[in-house]
């Protein structure tokens, strides 16, 4: 399931020229609570763990990076989703990997206690879809 679009600023880039590494686990971090939120009618979830980050690729400015989400586990009070970023090339419509991690969001209630989920069964199925369609076995 496709989450985002985002263009790579020149404000982004580090000295390697390249987006920092930090603000890409940022941009992934923030994808994962808006696909949570999607998923579900739940209002609140914190982020509690995100699994090793390997980076394939560089990104450079001006590039446009695309944000695959798909649910790889719903438990009661959580959910782990798996990431995947591509730099998206609009003139070839051509794609490379950039990076992939796992993140584990939980629900929480104003009080940042875990609460159940309340799932929406037709976008869990589209991201569960997405998720087999990307890992198929």
């Amino acid at each position: 399931m496709l989450i985002s679009r985002e263009m790579v600023l020149d404000m982004d880039i580090g000295l390697n020229a390249a987006l920092f590494g930090g603000d890409m686990m940022a941009r992934m971090d923030k994808v994962a609570g808006i696909a949570a939120s999607l998923l579900s009618r739940n209002r609140r979830f914190l982020t509690l763990k995100v699994s090793e980050l390997v980076f394939h690729s560089p990104v450079r400015a001006g590039e446009i990076i695309e944000f695959y989400v798909g649910i790889s586990r719903q438990g009661r009070t959580s959910l782990t989703l798996q990431i995947e970023v591509q730099v998206y090339e609009p003139v070839s419509d051509r794609r490379r990997d950039v990076t992939s991690g796992e993140f584990v969001m939980v629900a929480v209630d104003e009080s940042l206690h875990p609460i159940l989920i309340q799932w929406k069964p037709e976008m869990v199925q589209v991201a569960a879809q997405a998720h087999a369609d990307r890992h198929p076995g």
